[in-house]
């Protein structure tokens, strides 16, 4: 047993130990004094060190265990209001509860592709007379919403057009403050009016008709468009435009009413998903619970590889979803994560630094240890990619190409993942993620690291060994972040390598919101740690980092670059749908990119997960943010191995803190009777 089991063993505990004490305050015999010592060790360390709480039921309605997934949250969700919720984590929690107008396909990520979830079919793209494009939709009937105190006697009532109208109206109310209003303001028909009026007005009118959507059936709806757009299918399959039942939102206005005190409705979503809040303990845990009139999705008949077969097949057209509960802890900290994993008190977890050398080989490959047990290894790439921005408006960089690439020659990005990330991620040889069309596995990267080509180029820059014409050292400033010692030696290790060329390189390290502030209003010269993950998985959601009409503020290309014929490019690209011609283009705005060094690569983000022998992986498409009601757990087989895993004795642990728990209290005995 671990010391940390320990803890928790003791801590859940307490009131034994507290009567213990209290018995043991009042004997007056030594001998009865250390036996309730020796009974208090047997009856703490006999218990189990199971950290959860019971689950909220022991069977189901027909007789079958109650399944839970027990799972691991670095940190309490922000908000779980749909048309606010942007962070991972909140994300992850609210997927299962709120879903959306369409959704991922669980195991299509090369490339990804969308399925309908709430709506019937795709939608129906109309083109209008003036250029115009008509999304007809149409949802399906009998989802209702959770069952609920906001409803009339607490039911939940069915989900009908208006409930998306509704939805698409929060978005353009400045009080909202969704992150979807900028870009969808610029392609519905009316949303920038109706935003700039609410917001002159500091009132939003709900009654009001929005001209870009039009109610046409009690399922029914259709999406006007003032030009093309078709990366607006992703953003259905996205929180913000999910239905919302407004009885709901006007409910939960964290008020006092009649006097009891509810919550706000960003902590109290009612969603339409398989899983509902059961329990919510803010910075402690989440529980979900099992939608019962959950019918809206049934596991998918196709997409999976042909090696998995024999795992999925007999899932294949089943309800979902396949757990009862899910109980998802705050963890902080990795080491308690890991410590649990190993007990088998988690299914899955991430695999951190702290525990890394001890689950990972070398070879990247699991250890013995933990393949004999029955864990598996999982690689996850996210489509996201990070890289140093260079600022193009510096006088400096921004009119001299041959020094950039130089830069980007000197940078060592696998030796940067070998020394900090353990060699997880995947050096980036281009902007766009793997997933992503467009994206071309052999391409490299033509100023990729290569020391005496970065010597070369700098000297064709015009600073031959780091020096100008008249003897004078390059200096460049790197902004970075500092808040730990592992930012700083980063900082360090980027410092060194720009440095190998003979040049100066100043760190100037910044508090996280400093740095975005610099890359906000342009005040550095490089800036490390940019990057981007993938709103939707569209070449589109990448290259308008570099769009010039994407200057900070209206927008994200932070490394202020500006050309005109990746504008040109971008222009007849963004809105077309994918076609061979579409992917043509892409690849020739990616190499504009490369030849001009708006910024220097570094990685694609990817992560080592392990699930437990109980909880095979069903699915890994990281634009589902967990994929809960995909989840199996074979009960019988986690009852066994739990058992099997903490039977190790404990006893020379045990009567170790028995010898000093009773030491201590016989001390504290003798004096209180002194």
């Amino acid at each position: 047993m671990t010391v940390s089991s320990l803890v928790m063993t003791l801590r859940k505990n307490s009131r034994c130990l507290a009567l213990l004490a209290a018995v043991f305050s009042r004997s007056s015999s030594p001998c009865l004094s250390g036996a309730m010592v020796a009974l208090g060790a047997f009856f703490i360390f006999g218990c189990s060190n199971n950290p959860h709480p019971e689950p909220l039921a022991k069977v189901r309605e027909d007789g079958e265990p109650w399944k839970v997934r027990y799972s691991a949250l670095p940190e309490d969700p922000r908000s779980l209001d749909p048309q606010v919720s942007y962070d991972a984590v909140s994300r992850r929690v609210l997927e299962p509860v709120q879903e959306c107008l369409l959704e991922y396909q669980p195991f299509k990520t090369d490339p990804y592709e969308l399925t309908p979830c709430l709506l019937l079919a795709l939608p129906e793209r109309i083109e209008r007379t003036g250029g115009g494009i008509t999304y007809r939709c149409a949802l399906k009937p009998g989802i209702f919403f959770h069952n609920d105190p906001c409803f009339p006697e607490g039911r939940g009532r069915e989900v009908v057009a208006e409930d998306v109208l509704f939805a698409f109206r929060r978005i353009a109310d400045p009080k909202v403050e969704c992150p979807a209003l900028s870009t969808l303001q610029d392609y519905i028909e009316g949303f920038a009016e109706m935003f700039e009026a609410a917001r002159k007005a500091d009132s939003f009118d709900y009654s009001q008709p929005v001209s870009g959507l039009q109610v046409t059936g009690k399922y029914t709806f259709e999406i006007h468009l003032k030009a093309p757009y078709p990366q607006l299918l992703y953003w259905l399959a996205m929180h913000f435009t999910s239905p919302v039942a407004r009885e709901a939102v006007e409910y939960y206005d964290g008020k006092t009413h009649d006097g009891a005190a509810r919550d706000m409705f960003r902590f109290h979503p009612v969603g339409t998903g398989p899983f509902q809040v059961a329990e919510w303990k803010r910075n402690t845990r989440i529980r979900l619970k099992r939608n019962p009139v959950y019918r809206t999705t049934a596991f998918p008949t196709e997409g999976w590889d042909a090696d998995r077969e024999a795992l999925l097949r007999p899932l294949a057209g089943k309800a979902l979803p396949f757990v009862d509960e899910v109980n998802m802890t705050v963890f902080r900290e990795t080491i308690p994560v890991f410590l649990l994993f190993r007990q088998g008190y988690l299914d899955e977890m991430a695999v951190g630094k702290d525990a890394f050398s001890s689950l990972i080989t070398p070879s990247r490959d699991l250890s013995e240890k933990y393949k004999e047990r029955g864990v598996a290894l999982h690689r996850d790439v996210e489509p996201s990619t990070f890289f140093m921005a260079l600022n193009m408006e510096d006088p400096l960089l921004g009119t001299n190409r041959k020094l950039r690439q130089a830069l980007s020659c000197a940078f060592d990005a696998k030796s940067n993942l070998d020394i900090f990330f353990n060699s997880v991620p995947i050096v980036s040889e281009q902007l766009l993620p793997p997933g992503i069309a467009g994206y071309r596995k052999e391409f490299r990267n033509p100023y990729g690291y290569n020391l005496q080509k970065a010597k070369v180029l700098l000297a064709e820059a015009g600073y031959p060994n780091g020096k100008d014409a008249n003897g004078k050292v390059l200096e460049i400033t790197l902004d970075t972040t500092g808040g730990s010692a592992n930012e700083r030696l980063m900082a360090e290790f980027y410092q060194q390598q720009f440095e190998q060329l003979g040049i100066k390189v100043k760190v100037v390290e910044n508090p996280f919101a400093r740095l975005m502030d610099k890359l906000d209003n342009g005040g550095f010269q490089i800036a490390a740690g940019s990057g981007w993950g993938a709103d939707y998985p569209d070449p589109e959601n990448f290259y308008f980092l570099y769009y010039s009409k994407n200057l900070p503020p209206a927008g994200k290309n932070h490394s202020r670059y500006k050309n005109s014929e990746f504008d040109r490019l971008f222009e007849a690209m963004a809105t077309m749908e994918n076609s061979a011609v579409r992917d043509g283009i892409v690849l020739k705005m990616n190499d504009i990119l490369a030849e001009d060094v708006p910024h220097i690569l570094n990685m694609h983000r990817s992560s080592f997960r392990l699930s437990q022998p109980w909880a095979p992986r069903i699915q890994s498409n990281p634009l589902l943010e967990g994929g809960l009601k995909y989840v199996v757990i074979e009960h019988g087989l986690r009852e066994q191995l739990r058992t099997q895993w903490n039977k190790k004795p404990v006893w020379p642990v045990a009567a170790l803190l028995a010898m000093v728990a009773g030491s201590a209290l016989l001390a504290l005995n003798a004096r209180r009777k002194s």
